[in-house]
């Protein structure tokens, strides 16, 4: 394999990886990010960096030590219990995750497609089914042909809605995004020492955001041995998709504060913002965010089955079928229901996997 292949097909991957539901659709840049105003590009900037160099370790360390997988990986850090525990948690963190990513489905074919729920939820699980019988080949095949497509689309979008409107959110010319009126009307529950403290979050917030992100990553990235040239591969294939991923989580950031004000509450508010550049665009969007969705379905799927395969000993053939069945009705729940209450949960406990990556040597 030649140094630039392995390079984009790294990159790719760890786009993909990361751009799903939550982050095309804009609801995690709002939720994480978007509070804050202007501190928000800082916890932009923040995140990628952190979500960049935590990556690169973690492929550096699959090189170098010949890791093949996640549970070889843990295997570095933690005693053989302390490693039966964390595997067990990152499988049931994952199916979370895979479950939000096709509540995300469901949510877009209902709101921009018409469709019923049920049916962008099934549609989903199916092309996921197929993905997930060619294995980690499948994954970093699939990363390679869409991610490309969605970061044309991402960048055409966001680029022209912040061209066509003057920035009018607040936060650019004033010490606090939010006034306590805007809070109010935007349904947000917040006291006095809450306002004051806003925007003192934004980096703890970019912690949380990377920290949870890092966890399918590391699955992720665990299983990407074959695809690594050598470490200068690993570099830059991590530095090309942390400037891809940083310039379209900043793009999509100032689209949302830019039209905040229509988009507040909306499932999937990027697509509202394609709405207003026509009917085209907003259809493409919607294309493109259900395609973000399947990328990161696929690694959350595939992590989740690899995971619960090796902890039952039953064959992964077995656990694809298992896990396509059973998250079909937990999928129906809704997508921001999900993302709200999943998403900082496995924030905290991404940060505890960040720590000991940074601080602890391996055994």
């Amino acid at each position: 394999m030649q140094r630039r292949r392995s390079t984009f097909i790294l990159a790719n991957t760890y786009i993909g990886t990361i751009i799903g539901a939550g982050f095309a659709s804009g609801q995690e840049i709002l939720q994480f990010f978007g509070i804050y105003g202007k501190y928000g590009i800082l916890g932009v900037i923040c995140a990628t960096f952190l979500l960049g160099f935590i990556t690169f370790k973690v492929l550096k360390n699959v090189y170098h030590k010949k890791i093949h997988n996640f549970e070889e990986f843990i295997a570095y850090y933690y005693h053989k219990k302390i490693s039966s525990y964390i595997n067990v948690l990152m499988a049931f963190f994952l199916l979370a995750m895979y479950v939000v990513m096709l509540a995300g489905s469901g949510a877009v074919a209902e709101e921009h497609f018409q469709i019923p729920a049920i049916y962008g939820i099934l549609a989903m699980t199916f092309l996921n089914f197929i993905i997930f019988t060619f294995g980690i080949k499948g994954v970093t095949k699939a990363n390679s042909v869409i991610v490309p497509f969605m970061i044309v689309v991402i960048f055409f979008v966001t680029f022209l809605i912040i061209k066509d409107n003057r920035l009018l959110f607040s936060g650019l010319h004033t010490k606090t995004f939010l006034d306590l009126r805007e809070v109010a009307a935007m349904n947000m529950k917040i006291n006095m020492k809450e306002a004051f403290l806003v925007n003192q979050r934004w980096l703890w917030s970019a912690v949380v955001y990377a920290s949870y992100n890092n966890i399918t990553l590391i699955v992720i990235m665990t299983s990407l041995l074959p695809f690594i040239y050598d470490e200068k591969a690993a570099k830059q294939g991590i530095l090309l998709g942390s400037i891809g991923l940083g310039f379209m989580a900043l793009l999509i950031l100032a689209s949302l504060l830019t039209l905040y004000t229509d988009i507040i509450g909306l499932e999937v508010p990027m697509v509202a913002v394609a709405r207003s550049l026509g009917k085209i665009p907003k259809q493409v969007y919607s294309i493109t965010l259900i395609l973000a969705m399947f990328t990161t379905s696929i690694a959350n799927g595939y992590g989740s089955i690899l995971s619960f395969s090796f902890i039952t000993g039953i064959k992964k053939e077995w656990i694809i079928i298992l896990v396509c069945t059973i998250t079909i009705p937990l999928a129906t729940l809704g997508f921001k229901n999900l993302v709200m209450f999943f998403y900082p949960l496995f924030g905290y406990i991404g940060f505890f996997f960040i720590s000991t990556i940074l601080l602890k040597k391996s055994r």
